[in-house]
């Protein structure tokens, strides 16, 4: 086997894991959205983002088989106008999980003082703040769309490479890990006195303890969730520190590229998964989807709550 016949093996498995994480990320936005539940619109604004950002890999994947296989020579100029979109929309993934983690920092450490500080109208300001700053942040990867055959290249590409290297390394690397192990450590110690006070209050005993089970799990998600995105994101951060004290071949910045969309591919494809083993309320809801009942609202059966963010 060759090294094409690798390229095509890896970008096809790749493509396959790509479809099946459009396909579980989908099933997520379809079940999240039948839950009817404020706290979730996050975690389903996020599968939304890893929906679109796993079709754009996939398209740019099967632009990979279409060049190597000379099919359609000359599609990976095509890369030059996914690149600005994508970036956009992994920046706004990115800030968007830093968001989810802090919203449920805030629930668990203020449950009393969450709704009116952090109200719905609130989250829309910030979210539409972190989709401006997400486009803002993108301008240099559309200029180099936009200045590519002009006479200032060489400048666009100075530029690009500080924004590559120095202010992604700042924005899209320290900042988001920063906040995300902050909140997370936060969460962590929270939900321990939480638990060492609940194991000697007698009143956990009581029907109220489905609560306290559904927050519970709903902070076990985030947990899992952010820390997929440090364990992805990470490596690439450790790299660019890297880059910025020595000198890399071209060859090892691909190879890193690769493995960054790898990764990334894996991040996204695994949300489905964690939702079914981690939500009893998600998988309650599924097989009620999947079995074309409606799901019973009885109190023995109802299906275990989740807190408010």
């Amino acid at each position: 086997m060759d090294y094409v016949d690798i390229v095509i093996l890896l970008v096809s498995t790749g493509i396959v894991l790509c479809l099946l994480g459009i396909i579980g990320n989908s099933i997520s936005v379809y079940v999240l959205s039948k839950l009817n539940s404020k706290p979730l619109r996050l975690l389903r604004y996020l599968n939304v983002v890893v929906i679109a950002l796993l079709v754009m890999i996939v398209f740019a994947l099967m632009t990979v088989v279409l060049e190597i296989e000379r099919l359609v020579p000359g599609t990976l100029n095509v890369f030059l106008c996914i690149a600005p979109l994508f970036s956009t929309l992994q920046t706004f993934g990115a800030y968007l999980t830093v968001f989810i983690a802090f919203v449920r920092c805030l629930a668990v450490t203020m449950p009393f003082r969450f709704s009116t500080c952090m109200r719905d109208s609130v989250q829309n300001k910030l979210l539409v703040a972190i989709a401006v700053f997400s486009l803002l942040f993108n301008v240099p990867v559309f200029l180099l769309w936009i200045l590519i055959f002009s006479d200032s290249f060489s400048f666009v590409l100075v530029f690009l490479h500080f924004h590559a290297t120095y202010l992604s390394l700042v924005f899209s690397c320290i900042l988001p890990i920063l906040v995300i192990v902050i909140c997370n450590v936060i969460l962590v110690v929270s939900r321990c006195k939480m638990r060492s006070v609940t194991l000697h209050n007698d009143e956990c005993r009581s029907p109220g303890i489905r609560r306290n089970r559904g927050a519970f799990q709903l902070t076990c998600l985030v947990l899992t969730i952010t820390v997929m995105f440090i364990a992805t994101h990470g490596p690439l951060g450790v790299y660019k520190f890297v880059t910025l004290t020595s000198d890399i071949s071209s060859k090892v910045t691909l190879h890193v590229v690769l493995f960054s969309i790898f990764m990334t591919i894996i991040n996204s494809a695994t949300n489905f998964i964690f939702y079914c083993l981690i939500g009893s309320e998600f998988r309650t809801t599924l097989i009620s989807l999947c079995k074309k009942t409606p799901c019973f609202n009885t109190r023995r059966n109802r299906p275990i709550p989740l807190s408010a963010m």
